[in-house]
């Protein structure tokens, strides 16, 4: 699980977010590296780009392709997403196709114990006052 510390529009090698993110828990918890996704069009967030994703994982929902979309709404919001090394075996990145919303463990199903079984027909029935 991914922490987003600082994000921000860049445009250095086209239009790009520079996203600073935190490991927020497992192994690497507390590494933190910088991911430039593309964002697909000068003024914006273009449907589908790797930017996009991380919008809506990080804001839970999906988005209109016309919603205004603004960096300080990422800050310290929470997303999953596979990390991988650059090619370069420079620093990582996300991996686009991995990205999706934060699910803490505490809303996963859990197994629900079965009931006593017993023959007596009316062993339920045992307790009540009458």
């Amino acid at each position: 699980m991914l922490e987003v510390v600082e994000a921000k529009p860049v445009n250095e090698y086209g239009p790009q977010l520079e996203v600073r993110n935190r490991v927020a828990e497992g192994e690497y918890e507390g590494f933190e590296f910088t991911d430039y996704p593309n964002r697909g069009v000068e003024d914006g967030v273009k449907v589908g780009t790797k930017a996009w994703d991380i919008f809506e994982a990080c804001l839970n929902r999906r988005l209109a392709p016309d919603e205004e979309l603004d960096t300080e709404n990422l800050i310290r919001k929470r997303f999953e997403a596979m990390v991988v090394v650059k090619k370069t075996g420079k620093g990582n990145r996300t991996e686009h196709g991995t990205i999706g919303p934060h699910r803490p463990k505490s809303t996963q199903l859990k197994e629900v114990p079965k009931a006593e079984e017993t023959d007596d027909p009316g062993a339920e029935y045992k307790d009540i006052p009458f």
